[in-house]
């Protein structure tokens, strides 16, 4: 097992590195709110070189990516480094980032959706903590969503106990373990490749935005027969918007079904609806850090790694 480190926290003024390693700004003025959202934080913002570059539905071709990620990871003044949005193509870079240079120098890396992907590899081969939450392009930062990133970017200490009162309990009980996860489409996704994620021992976190309840069904199926959640110590489910059917669709095609059916008799901790993902005010989650997950009080308690 690979020894967990936490990056240090974020200080007032750091530098933040911005970069789109998967789809392309929706528009110029996408990238400078970017920038005041970083810099409401008390952090400076450097946008990568090819931030604003566009391939088809990628930012830029994949060198021009990757090349970002890279020199940010490199840069010793850099501290973090955020993505600017999701989207899709990150899996396509993973072969060619500088684990070497991130585990050399850890620093905060922070996006979601599409970044599940260099996340969890980031994690995966150093060890150390990186974060599911905003993209730093994101409509709004609320003072909620700061307070999440603060909590977990700008100090070490345990980030405490969350709660998700709007939670759905789906199965009760308590299990602690790593948190480990992201989104779901991306996770079946790696699936038979060198960056499948290991929940062995994990507390599982997962998201989704815009699937149909029957294609959550797949993709859940898909984990099971693949052996992915085998050791698995609890599972959070984020608010999955637009991913339900109908309010007078049968019961059976209903996502919490979906969930209870392909989840539930896996006998562990099972929360549905928890603020991750695809939604204005999302928890700020450190991969690799030991959880607590209370299903019945539905709360997840978020400790601090081993440096």
């Amino acid at each position: 097992m690979i020894d967990v480190v936490r990056p240090p926290a974020l200080r007032e003024g750091d530098t933040v590195a911005l970069v789109a390693p998967a789809g392309a700004l929706h528009a110029d003025e996408d990238l400078g709110r970017a920038i005041g959202h970083i810099e409401s934080l008390g952090l400076r913002a450097r946008a990568g070189r090819h931030a604003l570059d566009r391939h088809g539905y990628l930012a830029g071709d994949d060198q021009a990516r990757l090349d970002d990620i890279n020199v940010a990871l490199r840069d010793p003044d850099v501290r973090a480094v955020v993505a600017l949005r999701g989207g899709y193509g990150t899996t396509r870079l993973l072969d060619g980032v500088d684990y070497a240079a991130f585990a050399a120098d850890p620093k905060v890396v922070l996006g979601y959706s599409d970044l599940t992907a260099l996340l969890n590899a980031l994690h995966a081969r150093t060890g150390i903590v990186t974060f599911h939450g905003p993209v730093a392009a994101a409509d709004r930062f609320t003072p909620t969503v700061v307070g999440w990133l603060r909590r977990a970017l700008f100090s070490t200490a345990p980030i405490g106990t969350l709660e998700a009162p709007c939670a759905t309990t789906l199965g009760g009980g308590r299990g602690r373990g790593r948190l480990i996860g992201g989104n779901l489409s991306l996770i079946a996704a790696l699936l038979a490749t060198p960056y499948a994620l290991d929940f062995d021992g994990a507390i599982a976190f997962l998201e989704e935005v815009d699937e149909a309840p029957y294609r959550i069904d797949r993709m859940l199926t898909q984990l099971r027969a693949s052996g992915t959640l085998h050791g698995v110590r609890g599972i959070v489910v984020g608010d999955c918007r637009n991913c339900d059917a109908p309010a007078d669709a049968p019961a059976a095609s209903r996502l919490e079904h979906v969930l209870r059916d392909r989840l539930g008799d896996l006998g562990v901790p099972l929360l549905s609806g928890a603020p991750i993902g695809h939604i204005e005010e999302q928890w700020t989650l450190p991969i690799g850090i030991e959880a607590d997950l209370d299903a019945d009080a539905r709360t997840l308690d978020v400790g601090a790694a081993v440096a």
